[in-house]
């Protein structure tokens, strides 16, 4: 693909983003599939940023298996909800997504914290903002849920 070519398309994607009707489910959706893209292209490319947090990855079995749960799993789970924000019939769905997504992180961090009687400040900080966004996600759920169709 030459240069123009990619302009142009990388132009159109970015004037429909620009004429979407933008609500708080698509803007929410939107966020939660950047901040897994994110961490998805971080961890793919560094596994080894997981030691700031103190998880040391010993030998190549566990660089892989990071890249893998922490990449690439992220960025699948990122490219469902990017295409969840193009697609307006789509949106509720992946901020439903995003909602088990992360409260699944949030059950699973205090799982851990459970079985391992106590954590570390940081996990608790990070408990904190999964149970605060999962709230935040069923808030928005709740109010913008539609009145009950009959049967057609």
């Amino acid at each position: 693909m030459d240069i123009p070519t990619a302009f142009l398309r990388y132009a159109k994607v970015v004037c429909r983003l620009y004429t979407m009707k933008w609500t708080l489910e698509r803007f929410l959706t939107l966020i939660s599939a950047l901040t897994l893209f994110g961490f998805g292209i971080w961890l793919f490319a560094v596994p080894s940023a997981l030691a700031g947090i103190g998880i040391a990855l010993e030998g190549p079995t566990a660089r892989i298996d990071v890249r893998a749960t922490y990449g690439g799993f992220e960025l699948g789970v990122s490219a469902f909800l990017f295409l969840c924000v193009a697609r307006s019939q789509w949106t509720r769905v992946g901020l439903v997504a995003s909602g088990f997504a992360i409260a699944g992180f949030g059950f699973g961090r205090l799982g851990g914290i459970v079985l391992e009687g106590g954590a570390e400040p940081l996990m608790w900080v990070f408990l904190g903002l999964e149970v605060a966004l999962t709230a935040v996600i069923v808030a928005v759920l709740w109010r913008t849920r539609s009145a009950p169709r009959a049967p057609e």
